[in-house]
């Protein structure tokens, strides 16, 4: 199921309701550098576009659980 990113930008929270992915999923991917946020003052906004780019990199296939 596609994500429906249809806003401008998101908050954390907003983003994490539109792609059915948790806060906290979110923010570490912030901090690994692989999402780009953007601030106003000092609330990071997630672009539409930045959001839309970050889920289409994700990988396709469900990785091998570790033995």
């Amino acid at each position: 199921m596609e994500a429906q990113l249809d806003k401008l930008s998101y908050s954390i929270p907003n983003l994490a309701i539109a792609s059915d992915l948790s806060v906290d999923s979110i923010q570490k991917a912030i901090k690994r550098g692989d999402l780009v946020a953007n601030y106003f003052g000092t609330k990071p906004i997630i672009t539409r576009d930045e959001a839309r780019r970050w889920i289409e990199s994700l990988p396709t296939e469900k990785p091998e659980r570790a033995a």
